[in-house]
């Protein structure tokens, strides 16, 4: 049972690489990335200024991110998501529980099951907004702005690292679909 199950992992995973659209566009599968979860029962502002994990502070304002490694997203009042491709889980899970203590929370590792598909260059708005009813301009959609939203009809989690460069964290089942769909619609900006 173990090998059928190991199989399956296997086969769900995508290589990590990408495509190169010339100097306007690439798309990238990244390699695999710790995913955590934390949820507050009562993210009140003053809680929330008082919370550090690892000694840093969470994000206040909704669809924010803070950090380079690992980043932290605040994509709804009372959700963070805390991604790294430097940390293990166990490492963020350890302290997102310290940094909680006696609060009311849910910290869940999420890890195994998403996918971080990178667009890089001028384009990648563009790309996006094919599939996405935001306004992904950087005056709307600014740095360090990250969202929930739809693309091709899919749950992701966006985020705008530079003026050209977004990362979606997908559904590990959805992410030859939306990989494949991005290709497409890429062809299909000339």
């Amino acid at each position: 049972m173990t090998d059928r199950i190991s199989a399956l992992v296997a086969q769900s995973a995508m290589p990590s690489g990408g495509r190169v659209y010339g100097d306007e566009l690439s798309l990238a599968v990244l390699p695999a990335r710790t995913v955590i979860v934390l949820r507050l029962a009562t993210p009140t502002p003053k809680v929330v200024e008082a919370m550090r994990v690892a000694e840093r502070p969470l994000p206040q304002a909704m669809n924010t991110w803070s950090g380079d490694d690992p980043a932290f997203c605040r994509i709804a009042p009372d959700t963070w998501l805390l991604i790294s491709s430097l940390h293990e889980a166990a490492e963020l899970l350890d302290a997102a529980r310290t940094a909680c203590g006696r609060k009311s929370c849910a910290i869940t590792d999420l890890s195994d099951a998403h996918v971080t598909i990178a667009l890089d260059g001028p384009r990648a708005a563009r790309l996006l907004a094919r599939g996405c009813s935001l306004d992904l301009s950087a005056t709307t959609f600014g740095m360090n702005a990250c969202t929930r939203t739809r693309l091709a009809q899919l749950p992701v989690m966006l985020r705008r690292l530079t003026t050209e460069r977004f990362e979606c964290l997908v559904d590990r089942a959805a992410t030859q679909y939306l990989y494949d769909w991005m290709q497409d619609a890429a062809a299909g900006l000339d």
